[in-house]
This record gives C-alpha cells, sequence and structure tokens, in this order.
C-alpha cells in the first residue's frame, strides 16, 4: 500500500514478524513528528490498558483525536460481551470443528498447499456468516467487500484505502441487522477477513520453528496454550491508537490531557523484562499474559471468540501434519497498522 499523505509514518521495521532483528522495547518519549507518546514497554502498555481515564483514538495524527465517547464506548462493549456468552461460542465451535477436520483431511501431502486460501478462509469465512447470522452464499458475495475494509485497518496512513473502505462500508452495511453493532457489518470483517490474517502469521511463525509445529502434532492437549503463545509471538496488531481523556501518570510518566498515545504491542510482547526467552516461541511457556488481545477494561470483548476460532481451526492442522515447510518465499502485504502474508505456500508432511 501506499500512503498518500504528507505526515509522519510509525515504521519501527524491528516489529514486523519477519524482521532479522527483534523489536526492542524502550522508555516511553514523545514522538513530535507523530504527534503521539509512544510506548513500547509491556508494563506501560499494560498501565495504559488498564488507564479508566485512555479511550481508544486514531493513530494517525492528520485526524481528530477525539475518541468514541466514553458512555458509547462502554454500551457497546457490554452488548457485544452479553452476545458472546460461553454456550454460544461452544455451539459455533461445534459447527466450525467437523468442517475443520474434513478440510485439513483434504490438503495434500505432496504437493505444495496455500494454506490461507486452501483452509484458513473457507473456514473463516463460514464461522463469520454463522456468527451474523448469514448465509454462506452471501458471505462469499460480500467477501471481497470485507477485503477493502480490512485494507484500511491495515494501513491507518493512508487516505486512499480509507476511501475506498467507506465505500465498501456502506456496501456491507444494509445486509446486518440483529445483534450489537460489533457483531454486524465490522464483526463479519473481523472474522472473515482479520481472523484469517492471525492464522497466517501464526502458521508462518509454527513453519520457521518447525520443533514447536512438531511439539504440537505430538502433544495436540497444547493447542490452547499454543494459541496464547502464537498470539504473544505472532500476534497480528503492531500498533494501537489512544487518547488522554484527562492528565494522567503512567509509571512515572506524564500525559496531558488530549494527548495521543501509540502503544507497539509487538515490541511489549516482546519485553525481555516480562518473557524469558521472549523472541522463541515456546509452546508450553508459563510466562503468559500477551498483550493482543488487550488488558483490563479495554480487553477484546471477542478475545474468547478469536481463542475459540485459532485453536478449532490450527487443531486438525497440525494433528494431521508433523511438519509445515515453506514452499515460497512469503511476500507480506498491510502496514503499519497490521502484517500478513499475501499467500503462504507451504510443504506439508
Amino acid at each position: 500500500m501506499t500512503a498518500t499523505t504528507a505526515f509522519s509514518i510509525p515504521a519501527w521495521p524491528a516489529d514486523q514478524l519477519d524482521s532479522a532483528v527483534p523489536p526492542e522495547p524502550a522508555a516511553p518519549y514523545f514522538d513530535a513528528n507523530l504527534n503521539a507518546w509512544v510506548l513500547s514497554r509491556y508494563a506501560d502498555i499494560l498501565a495504559a490498558f488498564r488507564a479508566s481515564t485512555l479511550f481508544p483514538a486514531s493513530t494517525n495524527s492528520a485526524k481528530p483525536a477525539e475518541p468514541m465517547p466514553p458512555c458509547e464506548h462502554l454500551k457497546m462493549r457490554a452488548e457485544t460481551i452479553e452476545a458472546l456468552p460461553a454456550s454460544r461460542i461452544n455451539a459455533w465451535r461445534d459447527l466450525l470443528q467437523p468442517q475443520a477436520d474434513a478440510l485439513a483431511a483434504s490438503l495434500s501431502a505432496h504437493d505444495p498447499v496455500e494454506l490461507l486460501e486452501a483452509y484458513a478462509r473457507p473456514l473463516c469465512l463460514s464461522l463469520a456468516a454463522t456468527v451474523t447470522g448469514i448465509s454462506l452464499d452471501l458471505a462469499r458475495r460480500l467477501d471481497e467487500a470485507a477485503a477493502r475494509v480490512s485494507a484500511s485497518a491495515a494501513e491507518p496512513f493512508d487516505s486512499e484505502t480509507h476511501r475506498i473502505a467507506d465505500l465498501a462500508n456502506e456496501e456491507l452495511k444494509p445486509y446486518f441487522h440483529a445483534g450489537p453493532e460489533s457483531l454486524r457489518d465490522s464483526g463479519f470483517v473481523a472474522l472473515s477477513q482479520t481472523m484469517p490474517a492471525i492464522l497466517g502469521n501464526a502458521w508462518y511463525a509454527l513453519a520457521q520453528q518447525p520443533d514447536a509445529w512438531n511439539l504440537l502434532h505430538r502433544r495436540p492437549e497444547l493447542i490452547d496454550h499454543a494459541v496464547e503463545e502464537l498470539l504473544r509471538y505472532a500476534g497480528l496488531v503492531r500498533i494501537l491508537g489512544r487518547m488522554a481523556q484527562a492528565d494522567i501518570d503512567l509509571n512515572g510518566t506524564t500525559i496531558r490531557k488530549g494527548q495521543r498515545i501509540i502503544l507497539r504491542i509487538v515490541a511489549g510482547n516482546r519485553d525481555p523484562e516480562r518473557f524469558s526467552k521472549p523472541n522463541q516461541v515456546e509452546i508450553a511457556r508459563r510466562d503468559g499474559g500477551h498483550l493482543s488481545l488487550g488488558a483490563g477494561g479495554h480487553a477484546c470483548v471477542g478475545a474468547n471468540l478469536i481463542r475459540m476460532a485459532a485453536a478449532t481451526i490450527t487443531g486438525p492442522l497440525v494433528r494431521r501434519f508433523a511438519l509445515a515447510t515453506p514452499a515460497q518465499p512469503v511476500e507480506w502485504c498491510g502496514g503499519s497498522g497490521f502484517r500478513l502474508p499475501a499467500a503462504f505456500w507451504v510443504s506439508l508432511s
């Protein structure tokens, strides 16, 4: 994607999953070019998530920093939590599991497979249709529009992708009427587009560290632990934005009302002060508590749905195959918001 704006865009290339150099968390500092405080240490980001006076806001300094009103934000969270009880998530898992088992059984162990197109995306699209209450046929017709919306989240600093996404949002909205706002068209985009991206990053990480993949093959009961570790090591979101509704002290750093904050999630998840061997995939890791799904009052309300989908879709893959070897160099797409493999070709054995 090519940014069409003249202002500064966050880089931090070490925060990319394919970087040869691991990210280095640093003390909070104010970046004048980004017009924002930058937090990258685990403890600082966790404190920001738990702060009652910090609310989601754009990371883009060319946009107004005014976040969603707190009362509206809290109302949306409550509605989504109510719509996602464990019983409903378990019912969706029971529908998804046989689909994942059957599709994994159909994957070739002789010819290279593009795992995203052949496996992740069909299952995620089916889950998106189920959760949002539309037919699978309609979900397939809306998939391309959802991809255009997702592209703007991947690169929040590209004004052209946002213009295209706004048009795509208008295409999607008429088809979603039931349930809380976050589980309508935005929920469809999250499950049909963001979820395959989460899986693509996770599987890329596993393929880069084959001992971890093989351990899961031999001990599939560790799948829930593996999902948490892969969210930590290969979590999709690179940065998140916050804005202070009042003056606040975060671990000794004074942030004034109205100031913007950028949270470097990837760096926080690799903080050696919090995690032992932070740059390795440790399936049975005991020092958990990643930041990829937020924390405190700003924890992702769909976290359990994400965990269920990741475990249910990844489980059959690692149970059937002992190893996945990259068959082609990975080309990456996305941007400062998140990056993902454009395609992920592997040889399964």
